[in-house]
């Protein structure tokens, strides 16, 4: 009686984004291992997740992903000390892109120029150049929010730097 307990707490336990390892974050829905270490390669390099939103930033997920995710996940410990760590870094993103003066016409870039865009890595890319292909042209950068795989954090992080012509 008490292992059937033990496995039923553990079915229905969170999975914590900012602690798991890959095996643990594949037992997600529509996590497997690609998506798994890209969790974990984006939480290194930028610290913990701090909500269900911030994983719209990784590579390959996008709102259908979060929304199967939602109730699956938390963020422990770690993400109530993310504050000080992963405040700064959306905040100097787009201030060196609008400096800089970064372009991407959604409409002429290939793959590869598009992930110069903030938050756009390969998979997000293809999938630009493939909604551009389906769809026609871009008429707003806004358009965006269309592809799959983006949503309104990683829209909002590359609108310093679309342009449509």
């Amino acid at each position: 009686m008490s292992l059937w307990l033990l496995l039923i707490s553990l079915v229905l336990a969170a999975v914590d984004v900012n602690s798991a390892d890959a095996g643990a974050l594949e037992t997600l829905p529509g996590i497997g291992p690609s998506k798994a270490q890209a969790i974990i390669a984006y939480r290194t390099a930028n610290g913990p997740f701090k909500s269900i939103d911030d994983l719209d930033k990784v590579d390959g997920i996008g709102p259908s992903t979060l929304a199967n995710l939602r109730d699956q996940v938390s963020f422990g410990a770690a993400a109530a000390t993310a504050g000080a760590k992963a405040a700064p870094a959306p905040a100097a993103a787009p201030a060196p892109a609008a400096s800089t003066g970064c372009s991407v016409n959604i409409n002429a870039a290939d793959a590869s120029a598009l992930t110069s865009l903030p938050g756009i890595g390969a998979g997000k890319a293809a999938a630009i150049v493939q909604y551009r292909a389906d769809h026609g042209k871009f008429t707003a950068c806004a358009e965006l929010d269309n592809v799959s795989g983006i949503g309104a954090a990683t829209l909002a992080g590359l609108l310093d730097c679309c342009v449509v012509q």
